[in-house]
């Protein structure tokens, strides 16, 4: 394989992933080498990890109750 562009070898490395095969067997089969074939892996990782995270955390508002709080009951049994 000749000197590749980037969204080659991203779908290249998508196909590694879904492929279940070791990197040595992929490249191998793909005519890369392991070594470029881990260089891509570990780029698009770290990629990935300097992207913001997407927060699960959902903004609450607190309705107060102006009733006080003595003169709520609560029975525990």
């Amino acid at each position: 394989m000749t000197r590749s562009s980037t969204s080659e070898m991203r779908k290249l490395v998508t196909s590694y992933y879904e492929s279940g095969q070791s990197q040595t067997a992929f490249a191998r089969d793909h005519g890369i080498s392991k070594g470029k074939l881990c260089y891509w892996v570990n780029k698009f990782l770290k990629e990935e990890s300097k992207k913001p995270e997407k927060s699960n955390f959902v903004s609450l508002s607190a309705n107060l109750s102006t009733t006080p709080i003595s003169s709520r009951s609560m029975h525990i049994r």
